[in-house]
């Protein structure tokens, strides 16, 4: 069954479009992730880790209120999503991670980038499916 109706008739999820949550909240922190790109270029460290439940931003260097605000609004998202899933679907895990290509960085005087960037959203649903999204940028600018 792909969606079901509630008693409101409100369409319910079917746990197939879990993988299109991760895509959204993959695609939404990339477009915003600029203050994240420059942290991990200042502080030479490739990989940001986002407990998207628990609200828990790994390494601590990229645990500041700035990036927290971009980490809520994914968490925000994503919570509203899920909760649109027909019973008993749920997601139990929730987890964005960025790599970050700072090896390649770039500055032409009014901007900077750094290469291919790649970010990753994986949800577990509550029968332990992982449902994973990739999502790749060749190049990213750094918020100066």
């Amino acid at each position: 069954m792909e969606t079901a109706e509630t008693s409101f008739g409100q369409k319910k999820f079917g746990r197939k479009h879990i993988k299109s949550f991760a895509s959204g909240i993959a695609h939404m922190f990339t477009c915003s992730a600029q203050h994240y790109v420059w942290l991990a270029y200042q502080h030479q460290l490739p990989t940001v880790t986002i407990d998207l439940l628990e609200l828990r931003i790994e390494p601590a260097a990229f645990d500041i209120e700035r990036n927290r605000i971009l980490a809520e609004m994914c968490r925000k998202t994503l919570l509203k999503n899920a909760g649109q899933l027909a019973r008993p679907g749920a997601v139990a895990s929730a987890v964005l991670s960025a790599h970050f290509g700072i090896d390649d960085y770039s500055e032409d005087g009014s901007s900077a980038s750094i290469g291919r960037s790649v970010f990753t959203v994986i949800l577990i649903d509550d029968r332990s499916k992982e449902w994973r999204v990739d999502h790749a940028e060749e190049r990213m600018l750094i918020q100066l």
